[in-house]
């Protein structure tokens, strides 16, 4: 008989320094699932029962489902589905269901998810005589309207963007990565990024294992202090944008990806709004020239104009009355203009900035320390409300050379920094010569991006679970597209996923999905 305190030959202990060493994710699943079958984990994934969901509701439904599958009943599959299909069903969604085993939740939620998955194919491709082209068409659109779509939120955080890198490795090779992105700052860089290659490419691991153009062995405190002789923090951004190489517009991003690439950028002049660049509201804006304004940190380089293609091909200044500095200062995670945007009600967090993640703690868990994250939000409000009554003292008696510092800082304290999903860089990861691009070595950098992996690797399931009925949606909705107006010269897909994605031809334009805001 095994013994209670040993999983293979290994302790508990042993077992949760195996997860914090890992290097790839099958030792750390290996370690986990070990794990879970010795604390008692994998019994209650395998027991339905749970206070956090209705289990009785979607055991039946689940059984409901296997039946008709079984049975290739079609029309009753269909009229099942059309009573709804939502991310959270019962309560199979909340977070906390995540909590409690390493490997994932229950596995009636697992089965369940599949079990609809399987079940939008078969209807999907059931014959004519049973259920009509336009009736498919009907269903899968309202389906794929109130189910919603995922996105990948990249915040800023300067020289911690290697753990971007290792988040989406990580998304990329389990075929979860989001085809709606964001970035500022550093998340814009790491966007600009995945503009340029399809997801073929990027499973090679050039994300993984991409290295900025930056200047090694100089003090980063002497740089932004003008000490370094022809070097300055202005010659050190444009060199490394210089090394991303990216010349496209976000419209050629998108007809050479399927992805919906969205870089936050923040106005320099006081009463201006901020912007989210993107295929739909700029299409022919240069990624590089956002990129370059996300990146510009205020008071370190300056703001910058943004700069399009013109209707004669060539490069000309956009809004060229405005200038642009770092997006994560006004819209670190812009969850709302995506939800409008895309159709986007699931959001995934890889969260760096190092104003934030001293301070947060992930708020969809209920066994975090809810003392000090009272504290915390205390103080952040605390905080906001002096610099709001200070910026409109200022400006109430004409000192205004200061308001402009003083309202980035309230912009900064005012937003939220957690999602869905929330994928946090762990403090004991995080340096401050870090944020200023000071490594001691490539093994600093090769640890930030393993930090941003084994940060992924126990959000997997609920990832998994939150985007597969999604990603299918997609994929049936381009099959039903092709069957509807018949298939495109090249045979791209609608979204460019992971899943389905091909290669098109120089000059083949994507038809821009613009999903309605979803139930």
């Amino acid at each position: 008989m095994m013994s209670l305190k040993k999983q293979n030959g290994f302790s508990l202990q042993e077992l949760r320094q195996c997860l914090r060493t890992a290097t790839g994710f099958k030792d750390w699943y290996d370690a986990a699932l070990a794990l879970d079958r010795l604390s008692g984990a994998e019994a209650w994934r395998q027991n339905d029962a749970s206070e956090f969901y209705d289990f009785l509701d979607i055991r039946a439904r689940y059984e409901q489902l296997v039946t008709l599958l079984n049975d290739k009943n079609h029309e009753e599959l269909l009229y099942v589905l059309n009573e709804g299909i939502h991310g959270n069903m019962s309560g199979i969604g909340r977070p906390i269901l995540y909590d409690r085993a390493m490997t994932g939740t229950k596995c009636l939620i697992d089965e369940y998810v599949t079990a609809i998955a399987d079940a939008l194919w078969v209807v999907a491709r059931s014959p004519s005589n049973k259920i009509s082209l336009q009736d498919k068409v009907d269903f899968f659109r309202r389906a794929s309207h109130c189910y919603g779509r995922s996105a990948l939120m990249l915040s800023g955080g300067a020289g911690l963007i290697y753990s971007h890198h290792g988040v989406v490795q990580t998304l990329i090779e389990q075929d979860l990565l989001p085809n709606v992105i964001s970035g500022a700052s550093a998340g814009a860089w790491v966007s600009g990024l995945l503009a340029m290659y399809t997801n073929e490419e990027l499973k090679s691991g050039v994300i993984g294992d991409y290295r900025y153009d930056l200047p090694i062995h100089l003090n980063p405190l002497r740089v932004l202090a003008g000490l370094e002789p022809g070097v300055s923090p202005l010659s050190i951004k444009q060199c490394a944008l210089d090394g991303i190489d990216n010349h496209m517009t976000f419209q050629e991003a998108y007809e050479h990806t399927g992805r919906y690439i969205n870089i936050s950028i923040a106005p320099a002049e006081k009463h201006q709004n901020s912007r989210l660049m993107n295929a739909i509201t700029s299409p022919n804006v240069y990624i590089r020239s956002a990129m370059d304004a996300s990146g510009s940190v205020p008071g370190v380089v300056p703001p910058v104009t943004l700069y399009a293609r013109g209707a004669d091909g060539k490069p000309k200044p956009y809004l060229p009355t405005r200038k642009w500095v770092d997006g994560s200062f006004a819209e670190d995670l812009p969850a709302k203009r995506l939800s409008r945007l895309f159709g986007v009600n699931h959001y995934i967090v890889s969260m760096i900035n190092p104003v934030a993640v001293p301070f947060v703690d992930d708020p969809k868990l209920r066994t975090r320390r809810r003392i000090r994250t009272m504290t915390n939000t205390m103080m952040t409000d605390v905080a906001t409300d002096l610099l709001s009554g200070l910026e409109h003292y200022l400006t109430r008696v004409g000192v205004s050379v200061i308001s402009p510092a003083i309202l980035m800082a309230h912009g900064v304290l005012n937003q939220s920094y957690t999602g869905d999903v929330n994928i946090i860089l762990e403090k004991k990861n995080f340096h401050w010569r870090n944020v200023l691009f000071s490594y001691h070595g490539e093994e600093e950098i090769e640890n930030l991006v393993l930090a941003g992996k084994r940060n992924t690797w126990p959000k997997l399931a609920m990832i998994r679970n939150a985007t597969l009925i999604g990603q299918e949606l997609d994929t049936i909705m381009e099959s039903l597209d092709q069957k509807e107006f018949g298939a495109r010269p090249s045979g791209g897909k609608r979204n460019g996923g992971a899943r389905n994605s091909s290669e098109r031809s120089k000059g083949e334009r994507r038809r821009l999905t613009l999903p309605s805001v979803p139930c």
